[in-house]
């Protein structure tokens, strides 16, 4: 797998495949890059062509022209279709897939040849995490601030006077440091915060890191960061290694005034174990954006349940979300092409993210 761009040889585009959705084929950010419009978009050296389904592309797959290279990009369609085209007589000639999310275990965990094609594979990290970290801060002072028994106080016309924590001097347990964990950490050190850092390979500390992060532990020292945390944030990818890592033993570890957030993916806690402690005041709360099955069941527990703050996988669903994986593509296309571009985000295929 290439760790750097192709860069296609010049003279010769690369045919785009999209594969999109019915609802985005007239959307703004696409209709920039099929016309051309794109200021930022290197036009010249892509033949884009746009498909809701396989047989959309019929000239494309079935054709292997000599020399000419192909890219695909999942702009939010139907993952079959990826599939497809590397099952196609013109998968030998792919030479870059993109993903227009972040996270890419729905394309990799459902089509095993984008998992095994030798093509470099790329995502929009970095594009959501900004939001992703204000709604970390959000939700750890929405139970600081005791904000839902005021909220109740005043649907019930009555004066209600309490004292409310602060961020300042508490401790945020970032489980996950990779992009998005780093964006929760520049805003927790805002608020005066301690930050402890949990990740594969502490050793990988970048300059601004050093700004950030108190700690830096492997993930094998999570019980501590769980114990230590009064907000203990999870940014954690879905793989089999991370699957239900918050299990019953993890959340118990956590101080009885400790709150879980979780902006990575439902599936890395046990939710039974979740609601027990919820349940039993064992925790303090719960502010979750993923749950490990979406849309969460009707009758499931966390929707009654007073010290949970659901926002239904919405924190990074921006009203500029298009605009922003978009402008991220177009960085990777200058990349690929080698006209400049701000950065290459390898997806680690074996990984899963």
């Amino acid at each position: 797998m290439a760790s750097a761009p192709p860069n296609p040889p010049h003279g010769v585009p690369t045919t785009l495949l999209v594969v999109t959705k019915p609802e985005l084929l007239a959307s703004a950010p696409l209709a920039r890059i099929t016309s051309g419009t794109d200021p930022r978009f290197p036009t010249a050296r892509f033949d884009v062509r746009v498909a809701t389904k396989l047989e959309d592309f019929p000239r494309e797959i079935t054709q292997a022209r000599d020399g000419c290279p192909v890219a695909l990009l999942w702009w939010f369609g139907d993952p079959n279709v990826m599939g497809g085209v590397l099952r196609s007589p013109c998968a030998e000639r792919v030479t870059w897939i993109h993903s227009g999310s972040a996270g890419v275990e729905h394309i990799l965990n459902t089509q095993p040849e984008v998992r095994a094609h030798p093509a470099p594979m790329t995502n929009a990290r970095g594009a959501f995490s900004a939001s992703l970290g204000e709604w970390a801060i959000f939700a750890s002072m929405w139970f600081a601030k005791k904000v839902n028994a005021m909220r109740k106080s005043q649907a019930a016309g009555r004066w209600m006077r309490d004292t409310v924590g602060m961020l300042k001097g508490k401790t945020m347990s970032i489980v996950g440091y990779g992009d998005i964990g780093r964006a929760c950490a520049e805003r927790a050190k805002a608020f005066g915060m301690r930050v402890v850092a949990l990740r594969r390979d502490p050793n990988k500390f970048a300059p601004q890191d050093e700004r950030v992060v108190d700690e830096m532990l492997p993930l094998t020292e999570l019980r501590r960061a769980m114990e230590e945390g009064d907000f203990v944030v999870l940014a954690l990818p879905h793989t089999p290694q991370t699957e239900k890592m918050i299990n019953a033993g993890a959340v118990a570890s956590m101080k009885r005034t400790g709150v879980l957030i979780n902006v990575g993916r439902g599936a890395v806690v046990d939710e039974d174990a979740l609601v027990d402690a919820l349940r039993e005041g064992r925790i303090g709360g719960a502010g979750l954006d993923v749950t490990a099955v979406e849309p969460l069941p009707t009758g499931h527990p966390f929707y009654a349940l007073d010290n949970v703050l659901l926002s239904f996988h919405c924190a990074d669903l921006t009203d500029d979300y298009y605009e922003l994986t978009m402008e991220t593509f177009v960085e990777h296309a200058r990349a690929y092409v080698g006209d400049g571009g701000r950065g290459w985000n390898l997806v680690d295929k074996t990984a899963g993210y």
